[in-house]
């Protein structure tokens, strides 16, 4: 099975078990009692084999957390990649993309009136464009 089937299999599946906890918060919020039977309902039957044994699929309630876990991992290898780079080995990185970056920073105050600047630049060509072709119109229809 190709990588991109799987993933979208993987991904209809996520989305099946996010409506399953959203069909269970509903019925919790609607205040549906425990004695009240609920309706008969079918599980849908997967179309795809399922997950490696090395990474279980998250379950419907900690689907969030996983997703969480996941940016908070990625962010902490970042970090680390960033912490590697600026070690004893090199201490100048750190200072040197501080001052990069110091470098192209733009104060808010001018960020603002380049913008308006801008727009009314753009303001004033769609006008001419306009007038241009206005003009040309007349001259094409016009009778002489």
């Amino acid at each position: 099975m190709s990588d991109r089937l799987q993933e979208l299999l993987r991904q209809r599946a996520l989305l099946q078990e996010h409506l399953a906890w959203l069909d269970r918060e509903i019925e919790a919020a609607s205040g549906r009692a425990a004695d009240q039977p609920t309706p008969l309902r079918l599980a849908p039957r997967p179309a795809f084999p399922p997950a490696p044994a090395s990474q279980p699929p998250p379950s419907p309630s900690g689907y969030l957390a996983s997703q969480a876990a996941a940016i908070t991992r990625h962010a902490a290898e970042t970090r680390a990649a960033t912490a590697a780079a600026a070690t004893d080995e090199n201490p100048r990185v750190a200072a040197t993309a501080d001052a990069i970056l110091e470098e192209y920073r733009v104060p808010p105050d001018a960020l603002k009136t380049d913008l308006r600047k801008g727009c009314i630049l753009y303001f004033i060509a769609a006008l001419g464009l306009l007038a241009a072709g206005v003009t040309v119109l007349y001259f094409l229809i016009s009778k002489r």
